[in-house]
């Protein structure tokens, strides 16, 4: 009995030897796509299979609204096993959302959450897909009154810019394979949109000072395109404004990878 048992521990040490030494993944195939899961307040509508939020009564160019386009699936992608930034190539897109700022009347939108679903799966040692994961991104949202002083910043002539707030999502949500534990980072790919925003545009969507998110033109369209990696450690990121940096890095970085899918 004492050999058997013996034998036994020897038998599952192996065994945990052989699983903790798994192959690391190369690459994945990612799959992402986004829905408006929560919103407020009532009056705001959801339409275009959960992808738009519109609002308000319209003075002759529309409602206002908050869309999402997801990108075709699914997209491959390389793991970033080094330290800090990942280089070029280690991107892939992920969801848009556009905002279109009509001047409107009546109710506006105050709070959403974009929730993103990801299907991940390893194609390089290949392997099952993973269950899908969602990852959600809490926002507020001020339609601001087109009257002085302007909370946010806008440019000379123009009424008061709407402003985004970005509450949570982004950095370092896990997932394990294959006994081993990934990261996942989603960044704005175009770092001139997502920023730190003034303190009067943090106060007027009521949340601290130092908040990160983007003002949009009355009248215009802004996109604000996203990308993820996946890393084998977690990024650290020294403070919110380095997102801003991040996602001009990235957009290079996926331009490159482009070129060499393209080539």
């Amino acid at each position: 009995m004492k050999h058997l048992g013996k034998v036994l521990i020897a038998a599952g040490a192996l065994a945990l030897s052989a699983f903790s030494h798994a192959a690391p993944v190369v690459d994945w195939n990612v799959t992402t796509t986004g829905t408006w899961t929560a919103f407020a307040p009532s009056g705001v509508t959801l339409s275009n299979a959960g992808k738009t939020l519109s609002w308000g009564t319209s003075t002759g160019a529309g409602q206002s609204s908050l869309a999402i386009t997801n990108p075709p699936a699914p997209i491959n992608i390389p793991t970033w096993y080094g330290v800090g930034l990942p280089p070029a190539g280690y991107i892939a897109q992920s969801v848009t959302l556009t905002h279109t700022n009509n001047p409107i009347t009546g109710t506006s939108l105050t709070d959403a959450t974009l929730s993103v679903s990801l299907v991940l799966q390893a194609t390089n040692p290949s392997g099952a897909a993973l269950p899908a994961s969602v990852i959600n991104y809490d926002i507020k949202f001020v339609e601001t009154p087109n009257q002085t002083p302007c909370a946010a910043p806008s440019p000379a002539g123009n009424p008061c810019n709407d402003i985004f707030v970005q509450v949570s999502g982004l950095l370092n949500e896990s997932f394990v394979y294959d006994g081993q534990t990934y990261f996942v980072n989603a960044f704005p790919t175009n770092g001139s949109v997502l920023n730190i925003l003034p303190n009067s545009a943090c106060g007027a969507a009521g949340v601290a000072n130092g908040c990160i998110g983007f003002t949009t033109v009355e009248g215009q369209a802004t996109q604000l395109p996203f990308g993820l990696t996946i890393s084998s450690t977690k990024l650290e990121i020294p403070e919110p404004g380095s997102l801003a940096l991040i996602g001009l890095a990235l957009a290079g970085a996926g331009l490159i990878s482009r070129r060499r899918r393209g080539a």
